[in-house]
């Protein structure tokens, strides 16, 4: 097997005012976030410049809103970065590192070298992504009209810090798809080829923790979710460790081309994919890792179920917190369904080689027609 590897180091905060305190963040840092998140926060907590993403324009990041911060900051002589946000803000406060970046074709192409010239502290407010500790930025290409993931070795964080503050209002809906991401996120790596056992060891975690506790919230309420912020902070993080490792495999790969076609958020457009791959998986090859993994969801749901009845449990309880909307709900024309996967084929190789078992074209249609 590989290297594996922690990258940044990790660090814990109840408050935000503990983390300034550790870290002794002055007027000499700068900060990349959002307003709401400064006002609600930060203001009158730290003095220290700030750049807001809102304005460049909110959303997924796209290399047009890129741009146009790298155009700003150049020569200004940044020497360490803290991002607070969720994953949109923390795979553009990365790429925000690179040295004389001007552009994220630059990047993205290899045009210049991919050097870090700033320190880098990463901060989550969500708790899905696990951005904080992978070195892999996702953006929206528009000319590719697709999203694209790069791995950059230079980008892993000097530190990722999690701070329960920063989670204490977050809205039921950026909760759920931010933690079902991670969930996913666990899954495949658990699942893959180019799996290790370092990384099945984070995955099992995340995946308990997670499952476990999402059959808390279908009992108790989403509000709930506040008692438990602390292990979702952890279990994102895990399967962050697990990601920065390798790759996910499909259901990513069909979810960034959906998402961005669609302007989908990230973690609802890979919830609308996951059972649909793992149910093809479970056709193909109802064997080996796949049966590991259905043997930890019965232990985290306390039940005792083969293949198909795990990951049927599993789709009742996400169901119940994040109700299935069909793709066609959200403009997907069947007819269209096969350029969708050409594109996927196309654009998506780097995760698509990571799969459980191989999916051919037609498999690949199948799962479309499944969540249509």
């Amino acid at each position: 097997m590989g290297e594996f590897k922690i990258g940044p180091a990790i660090h814990e905060y109840k408050t935000f005012s503990g983390f300034i305190e550790g870290f002794n963040v002055t007027s000499e840092d700068t900060i990349f976030t959002e307003k709401f998140l400064y006002e609600k926060y930060m203001k009158d907590k730290v003095d220290c410049q700030f750049i807001f993403q809102d304005d460049y324009g909110l959303g997924e990041p796209s290399d047009i809103i890129i741009d146009k911060i790298l155009q700003d900051i150049n020569g200004k002589g940044i020497k360490r970065i803290i991002g607070i946000g969720g994953g949109t803000i923390l795979d553009i406060t990365k790429l925000l590192c690179i040295k004389d970046a001007t552009s994220t074709e630059e990047i993205f192409e290899d045009k210049i070298p991919l050097v870090r010239d700033k320190e880098l502290i990463l901060i989550p407010t969500t708790c899905g992504t696990g951005c904080e500790v992978t070195c892999v930025s996702v953006v929206d290409m528009t000319k590719r009209q697709t999203k694209i993931g790069k791995r950059i070795e230079a980008n892993f964080a000097d530190s990722a810090v999690l701070i329960e503050e920063l989670l204490d209002s977050i809205p039921p809906k950026v909760f759920l798809y931010s933690s079902v991401d991670a969930l996913i996120h666990a899954l495949e790596i658990f699942v893959a080829p180019t799996g290790n056992p370092y990384n099945d060891v984070f995955c099992e975690k995340a995946i308990k923790i997670i499952i476990s506790r999402y059959k808390d919230l279908a009992e108790k309420g989403l509000d709930a979710r506040f008692d438990h912020i602390e292990e979702f902070l952890r279990a994102s993080t895990f399967a962050g460790i697990a990601l920065s490792n390798t790759v996910c495999g499909a259901v990513h790969g069909l979810a960034m081309h959906f998402g961005s076609v669609h302007h989908v958020p990230h973690g609802e457009s890979t919830g609308r994919f996951l059972m649909g791959v793992f149910n093809k998986y479970a056709e193909i090859a109802p064997e080996g890792k796949l049966l590991e993994v259905s043997q930890i969801i019965n232990e985290a749901l306390g039940i005792d179920e083969d293949i198909q009845g795990s990951f049927k449990a599993l789709e009742e309880l996400i169901d119940t917190l994040i109700p299935k909307k069909p793709l066609r709900e959200y403009g997907v024309k069947e007819e269209n369904i096969e350029k969708y996967v050409d594109k996927v084929i196309e654009s998506q190789q780097r995760l698509l080689i990571n799969n459980f078992v191989e999916l051919s074209k037609n498999d690949l249609i199948s799962i479309y027609h499944s969540v249509y």
